[in-house]
Order: C-alpha cells, then sequence, then structure tokens
C-alpha cells in the first residue's frame, strides 16, 4: 500500500528528536551517536538545493523524452486528435509511475526531487487522459473533479506527497462548490457548505492521526489539518461571503449589496478566532493559536474595511503599539514557565521536561545492546546496578 518504507519515517523522527534531545541536554552525544547507528537514513536523502536541482532535471529530462515520443503519434495527430492524447497521455502515465516504483525500490528515493517530479507529471499525464476521453460528453465541473479525485487519493495514501495530498483537498472542495453553485439554494448556502466540508476533513485528520502510521503521513495530515481551519474560517468570513456574492453573481457594482444571513457571519468573523486561539491554547496545539491570532488580524480588517474609525495611518500605528506591548508583556509574564507555557523556544528551554526523559528512555530500552561498548550503567544490565551487582 505505501511506496516508501514506513522506517524511513520513524527513523527520520527518532534522529530529529535525538538531535533535540541532546541540544537541550536529555541525551548525551554518545546515545545520540548510538541512536543514528541503530536508526540510520538508509534512503537517499540530499540537501534542498541539490532537490531542486533535480526535480528541474528530471523535469526538462522527461519533457524531451515526451517530445520525442510525440514523433510516433503524428499519424493519429491528423486523423483523431483526441483519441492521439489520450493514448500517449496514459502511456506517459504509466511510464512515469513504474520508473517511479523502480527508482524507490532500487535507488531508495525518498522525496528526493526525482520521484516528486516523476509524480507531478504521471499525474498530469492521467489528468490529461481523463480530460480528452470525456471532453466530447461536455460534462459538468464537478463531474471532471470527481474523476480526477480516485487518482489523487490513491496517490497520496501510497506516496504521502504534500502537493499531491493538497489538491485532493481542494478535489474535494471543489466538488461541493461547484455542484452547489448550479443553484440558487446552493449558491446561498455555500459558506455553510465550506464549513461544513472543512469541519468534517479536520474531524476526519483528527481520527487519521490515531492510526499507527502517522509519521508516514504526518506531513499530509498538517497540510489538511490547515487548509480545513483556513477554509473553516473563511467559509464564515463576513468579508469573503459579501465580496464571493458579487463574484458568483456577476453583480457590476460599487457598492457590494447586503448578504442573507450578515448577522451569522458578523458572529462566525468574531467567534471562530477566538475559538482557535482558546483551544490552541488549551490543547496547547500551536498551529491552532498560530492560525487563530493570524485570522484574527483578518477578523480586524474585515470589520475596518466596512466601518472605519480611524484613518488607515492612525489605526495601524494604534495596532502596533498595542501589538508590541502585548508581546512584551507575555515575554516577560512567561519567562517563567506558566503551566506548560514559555517564550522560550523549545530548543532553548532549559525546564524540567518530562515527556523528553520518558520517551529518551524508552528509545535507549530499543537500542540493542554491544557488550562493553555501550552501557548506560554499572549493573549487569546495563541500568545503573538494577541486577543487583555493583
Amino acid at each position: 500500500m505505501k511506496a516508501y518504507n514506513s522506517l524511513w519515517s520513524e527513523n527520520d523522527f527518532i534522529q530529529k528528536t535525538a538531535q533535540k534531545w541532546l541540544k537541550q541536554g536529555f541525551l548525551s552525544k554518545e546515545q545520540s551517536s548510538e541512536i543514528e547507528k541503530s536508526y540510520p537514513h538508509d534512503y537517499y536523502d540530499p540537501n534542498i538545493f541539490l532537490k531542486i536541482g533535480l526535480f528541474v532535471f528530471t523535469i526538462l529530462a522527461a519533457s524531451v523524452s515526451v517530445s520525442l515520443m510525440s514523433i510516433f503519434f503524428i499519424s493519429i495527430y491528423e486523423t483523431n486528435l483526441n483519441a492521439a492524447f489520450v493514448i500517449q497521455s496514459l502511456i506517459i502515465g504509466g511510464v512515469f509511475f513504474l520508473l517511479l516504483e523502480n527508482l524507490i525500490k532500487g535507488r531508495k528515493l525518498y522525496h528526493s526531487g526525482v520521484d516528486n517530479a516523476l509524480i507531478y507529471m504521471a499525474l498530469g499525464a492521467f489528468c490529461t487522459a481523463i480530460y480528452f476521453l470525456f471532453e466530447n460528453l461536455n460534462p459538468p465541473t464537478w463531474l471532471f473533479l470527481m474523476l480526477f479525485l480516485p487518482l489523487f487519493i490513491a496517490t497520496t495514501i501510497r506516496y504521502a506527497e504534500s502537493v499531491a495530498c493538497t489538491l485532493t483537498y481542494f478535489l474535494i472542495l471543489g466538488i461541493f462548490v461547484t455542484i452547489a453553485l448550479e443553484s440558487f439554494w446552493g449558491k446561498t448556502l455555500l459558506p455553510f457548505i465550506m464549513m461544513i466540508v472543512s469541519a468534517g476533513m479536520y474531524f476526519a485528520v483528527k481520527k487519521l492521526s490515531t492510526r499507527k502510521d502517522y509519521l508516514y503521513y504526518e506531513t499530509c495530515l498538517t497540510i489538511l489539518k490547515t487548509l480545513s481551519l483556513i477554509t473553516f474560517y473563511l467559509g464564515g468570513n463576513y468579508l469573503i461571503v459579501r465580496e464571493g456574492n458579487v463574484l458568483i453573481n456577476n453583480l457590476s457594482l460599487s457598492i457590494s449589496p447586503q448578504v442573507a444571513f450578515a448577522s451569522i457571519f458578523y458572529f462566525f468573523t468574531t467567534v471562530i478566532p477566538m475559538a482557535y486561539i482558546f483551544f490552541g491554547l488549551r490543547n496547547r496545539d500551536r498551529l491552532m493559536l498560530i492560525l487563530g491570532l493570524i485570522t484574527l488580524g483578518f477578523s480586524i480588517f474585515t470589520y475596518r474595511f466596512y466601518f472605519a474609525i480611524l484613518p488607515i495611518e492612525i489605526a495601524l500605528t494604534v495596532g502596533g503599539i498595542l501589538l508590541i506591548a502585548l508581546a512584551g508583556g507575555l515575554i516577560h509574564y512567561l519567562k517563567i514557565t506558566k503551566k506548560g507555557f514559555t517564550y522560550q523556544p523549545d530548543d532553548e528551554f532549559e525546564g524540567f521536561n518530562l515527556e523528553a526523559m520518558l520517551m529518551s528512555q524508552l528509545v535507549q530500552s530499543k537500542i540493542p545492546q554491544q557488550g562493553d561498548t555501550f552501557r548506560f550503567g554499572g549493573g549487569d544490565s546495563g541500568g545503573g546496578g538494577s541486577g543487583g551487582n555493583y
């Protein structure tokens, strides 16, 4: 089901955690070194610049190959353009996926740039084939999106690729939006439909986050969680709803008209950012807290867009002073850790971290013993006299 070895993501997580705890003083250099040996990076892991170079090179090489391949389809292009596009796209997509699978197994590629490029090109080829296959039927947009969706879902499940995951989310949301836009009541209830779909995706991500293979999909789940929180807020934001109503209905007005359920959207614009901040603090969820602060700023902009009281320069000055004062007050207040919160970055936090201590002991327990070359203590079992002999 998974193209990559699940141990790669687990080992990567363990090594990053070990390096973090080494900086914090929870692990010694010897323990960190032993963890690296026991949980190695046995896959190809180039630096970011090399990844970009490999990605671009793969795109260029594949484009040249596709261009050369097109020569063999010239006669088909002249007789039936759609059939030529469908056949060639299916062949190209199949070749790219086969090449991708062989490189992952043979070269141990793991999001190295080459495999990412092959995934995008294979998806593009299959989507092209689907489009030209059904183009003559003139189907609605939502039907095209539904035809693309299984391909993107399968790709996300197998490769846990972040861009494919992002496109999968927008395909799901786009299906509901395009269906709603085909009717009057759908247009009217579109903001609520967006919020319902976003909420459903968020709780689905929360459920999936409890899976044992969470680390394999960690990046994808984080992306889905972020997008669902953002679209949930935008679906209820008064400015987005009011100005979006003008675009949807092709209204040519200097001032956008009031929308239905305006008081409800005023309520959402105010409450949703506060809810994000509250639950972000309560659950110590940094992502939700950050989004709460960002959406709060956008909510302030929304109200000022329609109800400007002060000139923009004065409003920005006053807002800046208040934010600086608030930030300074919080830094001073959190110099001493209060209920698990501190202003210091994690890597510089010198306080006692029970979770880190327990996890380091768990990692140590999984490291195979190697005689006298690696002993944590003076006992027979390597654990500080735990065997009874000192």
